[in-house]
């Protein structure tokens, strides 16, 4: 299920597709994920950051650097190279808007842009995570925000939703005590999705 997000800031709206438009020319593989992809596939909400999980070849990344600089994005060169190699992200600016890259180290981050999907926003075609990948990147943030985020993916997706997906993609980063997986456990329960595999009151995310 797809909606359209709200009335966004100008400034975000055309840094997110400068930056898209700069992937996509030099066949950066990407998925935008966060508040404006969680919109998209859930319940519409208002932000002033942009969020991407991508793949940027080393040799490819002081150019991509330089012909963002040339699109308006800010940043010091020297640093977020050394960020991005060192910590696997960084963060630029595009007048005024945040804009955090993460590098997809854990294989859950893999998978997330692997399972992306090419969608048309405002007439734009832009790789968007799955309802599920970004309900594990949530799940890996879990800050209050992204409990709420989750529980607006899960109720409009539940048709669709690939829970089994979920249970197998999480299980490599927590195990069944963790309060993240207590937490989806009881989310799910509550909204009466068991996982696959699971009787109908064990829910839990872990296998």
């Amino acid at each position: 299920m797809a909606v359209e997000v709200p009335a966004l800031p100008q400034n975000l709206i055309a840094g997110l597709l400068e930056l898209v438009q700069a992937l996509d020319q030099r066949h950066v593989r990407y998925a935008l994920i966060g508040a404006i992809a969680a919109g998209y596939r859930g319940r519409p909400r208002f932000t002033e950051d942009l969020d991407f999980l991508l793949e940027v070849p080393q040799i490819v990344l002081p150019s991509l650097l330089e012909q963002l600089s040339a699109r308006g994005f800010t940043f010091d060169q020297t640093t977020a190279i050394r960020e991005w190699t060192q910590q696997h992200l960084t963060v630029l600016s595009y007048r005024g808007v945040r804009v955090d890259w993460l590098k997809p180290v854990l294989p859950l981050y893999q998978h997330v842009l692997d399972s992306a999907r090419v969608e048309k926003w405002r007439s734009h075609a832009i790789r968007i995570a799955s309802p599920e990948g970004l309900i594990l990147t949530k799940l890996v943030a879990f800050r209050t925000q992204d409990q709420a985020d989750i529980e607006d993916l899960v109720a409009a997706n539940r048709d669709q939703l690939d829970l089994e997906t979920i249970r197998r993609e999480w299980q490599t980063v927590a195990g069944r005590d963790d309060p993240r997986s207590l937490w989806l456990k009881e989310t799910l329960q509550r909204l009466s999705l068991p996982l696959p595999g699971q009787p109908p009151n064990d829910t839990s995310p872990a296998g």
